[in-house]
């Protein structure tokens, strides 16, 4: 593997949050997407879009030059009951065994959540893997294969893992937090704290790996914590969000027992163990420990940005 100037990336999961932000920061790289559903939408200059899916794997998707795979077709929720093996695990495999040509490595699209129940303060890449959801298992299953995959061929492997996206395309994060503080509910106290990353600072971290997996001989397959590298305290999400949209503060700061989550995670009820996995995100910090991923990519990154300024961007997003 020799340095490469240009190169192209295979994307799954285009029409995604972090597709569509790695997409607005192409520049004049080539991507080859994979998309169930092309029609509807512009995906501009230097898009080449092959339909498909991971059980469908067309040719045309891998082109003729040295390239890097985005893998982001996961499925993040369970809404028909099947569970996520068949696309986050059998999907993953098929798409393995389909690579060809100059490939030189692969970028996947994991969570914090494969470090299990919190709280997490300052969580490094070495922390013990205990997934507690189907979901976070199945992306630590998908992890392993990644990476066993790309060391047995030589290739290199970069597996993010962020907590908390913010910015456009949010459906989750910060439309949850302001429709509590219009009921006058602040979920969690001040002092809880959690890492965030703006998703097209996002986009651009994935690029610049993207282009050191071309321009780097010795293959690498490590995992990455993604968010900006200070967490943002809870006191500063709901000052910040009151302001911007014309809030009152809260009048109740709610505060969930540890046992009480223990409880309902217990409860052999899907809806309990659903609701008690939003309230741990809601009311215990998640904080990432990002210094590997500095040392990569140098610290006057996005990773250095402020994550009140990225939540002000964020918040415009909101707006609009």
């Amino acid at each position: 593997m020799g340095l490469v100037a240009s190169f192209g990336v295979v994307l799954t999961g285009a029409t995604g949050m972090v597709g569509q932000a790695f997409l607005r920061q192409r520049g004049a790289h080539p991507v080859h997407a994979l998309v169930r559903s092309p029609e509807g939408r512009d995906w501009g200059d230097g898009v080449h879009v092959v339909r498909g899916d991971l059980h469908g794997i067309p040719d045309a998707l891998f082109p003729p030059y040295p390239y890097v795979v985005l893998h982001l077709a996961t499925k993040q929720r369970d809404t028909d009951g099947t569970g996520f093996e068949r696309t986050n695990e059998d999907g993953t495999r098929r798409l393995l065994s389909r690579l060809k040509g100059d490939c030189r490595g692969i970028l996947y699209g994991s969570s914090m959540s494969v470090y299990g129940e919190g709280p997490h303060w300052g969580v490094t890449e070495a922390q013990p893997l205990r997934p507690i959801t189907a979901l976070a298992r199945s992306r630590v299953a998908t992890e392993a294969l990644i990476t066993e995959h790309a060391a047995r061929n030589g290739l290199h492997a970069a597996l993010l893992r962020p907590r908390f996206l913010i910015g456009k395309g949010d459906r989750y994060f910060l439309p949850a937090f302001v429709k509590h503080l219009k009921r006058g509910v602040q979920m969690g106290d001040d002092a809880v704290a959690c890492s965030v990353i703006d998703v097209d600072d996002l986009g651009r971290i994935l690029w610049a790996l993207a282009r050191r997996m071309v321009e780097t001989s010795q293959p690498e397959q490590r995992p990455y914590n993604v968010a900006h590298a200070r967490p943002l305290f809870r006191a500063e999400l709901t000052a910040t969000v009151a302001q911007a949209l014309g809030l009152p503060s809260p009048t109740v700061k709610v505060r969930v027992p540890g046992g009480l989550l223990h409880v309902m995670r217990e409860v052999p009820i899907r809806r309990a163990r659903t609701q008690a996995e939003r309230l741990e995100l809601l009311t215990r910090s998640q904080c990432l420990d990002v210094a590997r991923l500095a040392e990569v990519l140098g610290p006057e990154t996005a990773l250095s940005r402020s994550p009140v300024d990225a939540l002000r961007s964020a918040l415009n997003a909101f707006h609009s």
